[in-house]
């Protein structure tokens, strides 16, 4: 089998890194990676974006806002709206893949992220174009990582399954290592307009690799109500706590940037910052993924849980770049073990003959999650004086709530 190896040198033993699996395998991470750089280059400052046309636009101010909460609400509205799509698509869109395959799919998926980013930036001139913006990222999302999750659990084997996630990880990090920074400069340089139309150039190769998965035809039906049913068992529900409480967590981490900018004031050093904390992270994701396939204890999971919702928490009183540095590079670091051992437990469970419906289930609890965290994060600056405080209290119950996840049932 072809592989990608680093050699040994007389100074440290470096694991053998492979794609396991076939060619569909090495296209999954390839689809997997141009995603990722796509969304780092062109959606990584998307709550600043939303949230300076908020402002200019004076979003809702007749019901009483000030500019800034009419950023808040616009972001706020514009993601948890995306989300809703998603979570009522998941269903047609799983029909879609059963009947069509993963192929036309994942294709199809590319082309509405494409249609996003093509809105996005003619809104920047006309917010009108914000609705269509918003469906199109629902859709997008709804046509990909359902069929993707599946499709990775399938082709991966048990026993190396933490080995390829931290070698993805591995691969996601360097696509973190440069595009946020290079996003923030030409952002900061020629404006948003750039960024997004070559963020379409980007989702169009991810479209051509989609055309030759060649994965068979999925036989597992999926409906709202299998959803509830399974939502009434006790260790699913325990589940689905977890994959909400992640939920919270990422889109904590994706208004992280928003924080940062108000704080640093342009796009061109919160691009640095970001890029600086994933060069930290990039090797421990290939030693740490590698650990995992081994019988590791739950207790180094619930430590880093615990250290990273401590790293939330003390978010608030940081105000200058190599604080933020830091504390990025902390959460990067903590945070590749955590989210991998997590992420190596969700893969397992979702293997066998309906592991199309569990991971389309996971969507759309991870997108109530979503609506959840939206509706908490507008409510917050709204109706409180917490503001970014409460936020960060927040994602730090999310995280914790991360910690329920079981082997239980991963067989």
């Amino acid at each position: 089998m072809p592989s990608i190896n680093f050699n040994h040198s007389h100074l440290f033993n470096f694991p053998r890194v492979s794609i396991d699996g076939s060619k569909n395998m090495k296209l999954l991470f390839g689809i997997r990676v141009v995603r990722e750089l796509a969304n780092k280059f062109a959606l990584f400052f998307l709550p600043v974006f939303l949230f300076q046309l908020g402002q200019e636009n004076g979003f809702l101010s007749g019901w009483g806002l000030t500019p800034f909460q009419s950023g808040i609400v616009l972001l706020s509205v514009f993601m948890a709206s995306a989300k809703l799509v998603t979570f009522f698509f998941l269903i047609p869109a799983g029909k879609f893949m059963k009947k069509y395959g993963f192929s036309a799919a994942f294709m199809l998926s590319f082309l509405a992220y494409a249609v996003e980013l093509i809105a996005l930036r003619f809104s920047a001139a006309d917010p009108q174009w914000l609705w269509l913006a918003l469906p199109a990222d629902g859709v997008a999302t709804g046509l990909m990582w359902g069929g993707f999750n599946t499709l990775l659990s399938k082709g991966a084997r048990r026993s190396r399954m933490g080995k390829d996630l931290g070698f993805l990880q591995v691969l996601l990090n360097m696509t973190w290592l440069v595009a946020p920074a290079l996003s923030g400069f030409i952002i900061y340089v020629f404006g948003y307009e750039i960024v997004f139309s070559i963020g379409v150039a980007m989702v169009a190769f991810g479209s051509l690799l989609s055309f030759f998965i060649d994965f068979p035809q999925e036989k597992d039906s999926i409906s709202f109500k299998e959803l509830a049913f399974w939502m009434g068992d006790g260790h699913f529900f325990k589940l689905g706590v977890s994959i909400i409480g992640k939920s919270i967590y990422d889109y904590a981490l994706y208004i992280w940037p928003l924080y940062v900018f108000l704080i640093l004031g342009n796009t061109e050093k919160v691009g640095i910052v970001y890029s600086l904390s994933f060069l930290a992270s990039m090797i421990m994701s290939l030693f740490i993924g590698i650990q995992l396939d081994h019988e590791i204890k739950k207790r180094p999971f619930i430590i880093s849980g615990g250290i990273l919702s401590f790293l939330w928490i003390i978010r608030s009183s940081i105000f200058n770049f190599w604080s933020i540095a830091a504390i990025d590079a902390a959460d990067k670091i903590t945070g590749n073990f955590h989210w991998l051992f997590f992420d190596r437990i969700l893969m397992n469970r979702g293997k066998g003959r309906e592991a199309f419906s569990y991971f389309t289930y996971r969507e759309m609890i991870a997108s109530f999650g979503s609506l959840i965290f939206w509706a908490i994060f507008a409510g917050v600056f709204l109706f409180t004086n917490l503001e970014w405080q409460g936020m960060f209290v927040i994602a730090a119950i999310g995280t914790l709530m991360s910690l329920l996840i079981s082997r239980k049932h991963e067989d």
